[in-house]
């Protein structure tokens, strides 16, 4: 019998064990499956709008229903100083300071109230402009809130 040396001999050694990482990978990958919630009906956003096949419903809308009402506040920073802000909505809203916006904001709110429609359906927006300092739109949040907002979002800055 003879045995062949040099580059014709069979060689079995092709490299490291692999055994030991897929054993491994598959255990994770059975500790994810076992320990996630498989929950697809959640990552979809739900719609009140009617189903239609030529896109939005053009039925009128119930006379009945009062439209919520959105009020967009527009934010800025005019200077560097943290402590300075101007919000402004429209001629009803002028304000410089804290104070000053929750005693505009609750005038405003006391008049729609007035007018019939219910806190609840009415949307302050904050729409803080680029240049705006963090700290005076926290401000204007809290005069919002001490004014009897309860609905109140934020927008983003255009551009």
């Amino acid at each position: 019998m003879h045995v062949e040396k040099g580059s014709k001999a069979v060689h079995y050694e092709s490299g490291p064990d692999m055994t030991p990482l897929v054993d491994v990978v598959m255990v994770l990958l059975i500790f994810l499956m076992m320990a996630g919630k498989f929950d697809g009906l959640k990552k979809y956003l739900s719609s009140e709008l009617p189903i239609t096949s030529s896109g939005p419903s053009n039925t009128p809308p119930d006379p009945t229903q009062v439209p919520k009402q959105d009020i967009v506040l527009n934010v800025t920073s005019p200077t560097a100083r943290t402590d300075t802000f101007r919000a402004f909505y429209g001629r009803n809203i002028n304000a410089d300071t804290e104070e000053q916006l929750a005693t505009q904001l609750k005038a405003m709110l006391t008049e729609k109230l007035a007018a019939g429609t219910k806190v609840d359906e009415i949307q302050l927006f904050i729409k803080p402009t680029r240049n705006v300092i963090y700290t005076n739109v926290i401000r204007v949040y809290a005069a919002a809130g001490r004014a009897g907002f309860t609905n109140i979002g934020f927008q983003t800055a255009d551009g």
